[in-house]
């Protein structure tokens, strides 16, 4: 079995579900960079407060994690979007068993994709708990993550408590930055992230 750490930045910002819906835009993967960054200039100026969100302190218990990691630079995996995740994956036989530690805001076991966007950023899991259905999965959350999905209750083990990754063993470390949930003014905390995994991150788009 190959363990993956699956990591969204948009975990660790500190926003609750109420503010993100509030202050954050309507966006998803396929809005072109221009115009997202576009319309997250549009809600600095109609909400300035957006500029002091930070991150929580589970960012730092995550990065001294990472660094104690030791696994080959080619094992870690940068992306933007959450998606992307999904062709790493498939690289995979289908008969190779796979535990994914999903850390991240959303549960990913959305149901919802448009024409042939077969895959996004927010139905991933799903697709991939569909074509591989022996795929262990374990969802670190936010205490205020929405755990339903268009079945109920999502189809696997979540916890709030980061710190259960100490009992898991990794194989790979794939992050992502998803920059329609990831307010701008926070790149560098991400940045900051992936430079405690290592320089030289296999970059995937």
């Amino acid at each position: 079995m190959k363990g993956i750490l699956s990591i969204d930045f948009d975990y660790f910002i500190d926003a609750s579900s109420q503010d993100r819906d509030l202050y954050f835009p309507d966006g998803s993967d396929e809005i072109p960079n221009n115009k997202l960054e576009s319309m997250w200039e549009e809600r600095y100026k109609r909400y300035p407060q957006l500029k002091k969100i930070g991150v929580i302190e589970q960012f730092n218990f995550l990065k001294r994690f990472l660094m104690g990691l030791n696994l080959p630079d080619k094992n870690f995996i940068k992306a933007d979007s959450h998606k992307y995740i999904k062709s790493f994956i498939d690289k995979f036989p289908k008969n190779l068993k796979l535990k994914i530690i999903n850390i991240d805001f959303h549960h990913d076991c959305y149901h919802y994709y448009k024409g042939s966007d077969y895959c996004n950023c927010g139905n991933w899991l799903r697709r991939v708990i569909e074509e591989r259905p022996d795929t262990k999965v374990k969802w670190v959350r936010r205490k205020d993550s929405q755990i339903y999905c268009l079945e109920g209750v999502v189809p696997f083990e979540h916890t709030e408590d980061i710190k259960s990754i100490y009992n898991e063993k990794f194989d790979y470390v794939f992050i992502c930055k998803s920059p329609e949930w990831s307010p701008p003014h926070l790149n560098n905390k991400f940045e900051e992230l992936v430079s405690s995994v290592s320089k030289k991150l296999l970059l995937i788009s």
